[in-house]
């Protein structure tokens, strides 16, 4: 008996088809891989060693509430130039952070962080239900490529997950309005962004999340009247758009912090952010890199590279067989692929928008099986992530500590006692990152040379230093450096090695401790 060619392939695809989709409808697959999810998101979210936000954020928690003050001065906190006025408003968050670690400790902040998570993955699940989706494995694997993509920017303990979460609110919001018409959601917004405003300074990136669904819909109004919004709609979108902006007014600082927040966008401040510090580090280079960098940059710009070639490939299948393209879609997931390819702490917002939109266009599509029939290709893939997480999470980190435990064991804890036991004689030198725990621990009996804040030194301080990180330090450049800057005393992180022995080089330091 004989079968062509064409008709075999044709067979082994049915079967293939049709057992996939056996397993798509498996209740046993699908409750392991709910329990797997949260495993896979602990593993690759370890407790962070190196970002020091964390303490400054938590100073200025403190200070808001021993003060009883909603602003502050932060030139304050360093002897070094520092820009007086500087606006930075994350009173709200600063504060809670700040009263989380206070009672709870670092088990409190990851506490706090998995609420974040919950809050995130709440939106995704509603979202499902109101297209009449189950949790699938396609489903429970997608959004464990989000967890991986968004760990760049999502790891740690600071203010700065609101974002995150509220980014991803107004995206839920945005698409439900367009399943279902009622814009009177839309009023949310103004909410959102009047306690946005008062948590973290992300909320300015809901302004530009508004230019794409405005710029979006609108064009959809020209070219594809039919399926678009109504002027009425759109006009609720615009009026929602600039009562938030003005809801944004209600903080300490009013139209001043908004203002700040543009000077620092369009100075020469974010240039010199983006270039030496790493939650502004470009992914696109991380495309052709096979090294230990992959684990982390590498597989999230690839995760978020394939998901943005899945989205081009439904659009171009709605444009040819449907006659249509949704605008707002291909505008805003243009846009937010690019800013979270930009810069790591970005990573969230392209995520984000597959999400929503990947499920958006499945919906609309109406089709017959399509995720059912790619049930072996995800669970594939979610083994892949998972065996790929766990082998490089312990086989390169064996000291990773999880639930915020050991926070104070990548600080100098030891050092700054010994520094405040015997009251050497300041001012101090230290690191950039060295800078965030200083703040905590030591302010007001010593102030800080320099630290993660970077926006009050952008003028002075900040070039001088990373001008002399950067380079081999001589006893002559040593000696200059400290003529300007008059310090005794000099605390570095051992990510600064080569500037540690440049010091004791010179045979003009030497060390006084040495702890760990």
């Amino acid at each position: 008996m004989l079968m062509s060619k064409r008709e075999y392939d044709v067979t082994r695809a049915t079967k293939f088809f049709s057992f996939s989709e056996k397993l798509a409808f498996s209740s046993y697959l699908k409750w392991v891989l709910i329990i797997l999810l949260p495993v896979l998101i602990l593993l690759r979210y370890q407790v962070d060693r190196l970002d020091y936000d964390l303490w400054w954020q938590m100073t200025l928690g403190k200070y808001y509430l021993t003060h009883h003050t909603l602003t502050i001065d932060h030139s304050i906190f360093s002897w070094t130039p520092a820009d007086p006025t500087w606006i930075y408003n994350t009173f709200l968050g600063s504060i809670l952070i700040y009263l989380i670690y206070s009672f709870m400790g670092g088990f409190g902040l990851w506490i706090f962080q998995w609420l974040i998570f919950l809050g995130i993955f709440f939106s995704f699940y509603f979202f499902l239900r109101l297209i009449h989706r189950q949790i699938d494995v396609t489903s429970i694997t997608i959004i464990a490529a989000i967890g991986i993509a968004c760990s760049l920017s999502c790891s740690y303990y600071k203010p700065e997950l609101f974002s995150a979460l509220f980014f991803c609110w107004m995206l839920f919001i945005f698409f439900y309005v367009k399943l279902t018409r009622k814009t009177f959601l839309f009023y949310l917004y103004p909410l959102i962004f009047a306690l946005w405003a008062n948590l973290h300074g992300g909320f300015i990136l809901g302004f530009g999340l508004f230019a794409c669904f405005f710029m979006g819909e609108l064009l959809n109004k020209i070219f594809l009247s039919k399926e678009s919004f109504s002027i009425k709609e759109l006009v609720n979108l615009g009026v929602a758009s600039v009562l938030s902006l003005a809801a944004t007014l209600l903080n300490p600082y009013g139209i001043h912090y908004l203002l700040s927040i543009s000077n620092a966008i369009t100075s020469d401040t974010y240039g010199l952010t983006s270039k030496f510090i790493q939650a502004y580090v470009n992914l696109w280079p991380y495309l052709k890199k096979i090294d230990i960098s992959f684990f982390k940059l590498g597989q999230t710009a690839w995760i978020m590279t394939i998901m943005m070639f899945c989205l081009i490939c439904l659009i171009l299948y709605d444009l040819i067989k449907k006659k249509y393209c949704d605008f707002t879609l291909l505008i805003t997931n243009i846009i937010l692929y690019w800013a979270s390819m930009r810069a790591t702490r970005a990573s969230y917002l392209f995520p984000f928008g597959f999400f929503f939109s990947f499920f958006y266009l499945i919906h609309r599509w109406k089709p017959k099986k399509i995720t059912e029939r790619t049930t072996i290709l995800s669970l594939f893939l979610f083994i892949f992530f998972f065996i790929n997480i766990s082998y490089f999470t312990f086989r390169y980190n064996t000291d990773n500590k999880w639930f915020g435990a050991g926070l104070d064991s990548f600080v100098p804890v030891k050092e700054v006692s010994f520094l405040k036991k015997y009251r050497l004689e300041g001012p101090i030198f230290n690191d950039y990152v060295i800078g965030g725990y200083l703040l905590w621990n030591l302010y007001p009996d010593y102030k800080v040379f320099i630290d993660p804040r970077m926006v009050p030194y952008s003028k002075q301080v900040a070039p001088d230093y990373w001008a002399f990180a950067g380079i081999p330090v001589t006893k002559e450049i040593l000696r200059s450096f400290n003529k300007k800057y008059p310090f005794k005393i000099a605390i570095i992180h051992y990510r600064e090695l080569p500037l540690i022995f440049d010091f004791l080089r010179s045979n003009e330091w030497a060390l006084l401790f040495f702890e760990k």
